[in-house]
């Protein structure tokens, strides 16, 4: 389901709320999985269907020292973010067609690069940016049992802070 497809749905349902409490399926990830990398926002694919989790986690970076005058102290450098997508295969699903695409599987460098937003949709805010795609599970799994898939995307550079906009029709 496309980005803007996913929000017209839940505007439709209202099913999103600016303030309380909020579960991992509130949040919404999607991501470009275009053949070239180029699509639109409104065209980026949520990550969704036979997903159970995200996995979305912010990791700092930080350096302990000492001073005369201060004593020890922690100073961060930088904030890395991360997506461990695991879930399992549905064939059919553009977003699991996607990382299961050879290309993807198997390319390196800016091949497996797609921007991507993550935010809130009670209050449209979150971020985007660009994220390296690396697959690590593609539908492994016992006999009988649902393929597993597991796919590490790693944010390049700081993300920028984004608000989600309706696109014009």
């Amino acid at each position: 389901m496309t980005l803007a497809e996913y929000m017209a749905v839940a505007k439709q349902a209202n099913q999103f709320s600016a303030t309380g409490e909020r579960t991992g399926r509130q949040m919404v990830l999607a991501v470009d999985c275009s053949e070239d990398g180029d699509a639109e926002e409104k065209d980026y694919v949520v990550v969704a269907n036979h997903i159970e989790n995200v996995g979305a986690s912010l990791t700092g970076k930080t350096t302990d020292k000492e001073y005369i005058g201060e004593g020890s102290v922690t100073i961060k450098s930088s904030t890395k973010r991360s997506f461990s997508v695991t879930g399992q295969l549905l064939r059919g699903d553009p977003y699991h067609d996607f990382i299961c695409s050879h290309k993807i599987k198997y390319g390196v460098g800016t091949e497996v690069q797609r921007k991507y937003v993550y935010f809130d949709p009670g209050t449209m805010k979150g971020e985007s940016g660009t994220v390296t795609i690396v697959v690590n599970k593609d539908g492994a799994g016992a006999a009988g049992d649902p393929g597993d898939i597991d796919v590490a995307m790693n944010v390049a550079g700081t993300p920028n802070e984004y608000t989600y906009a309706e696109a014009a029709a």
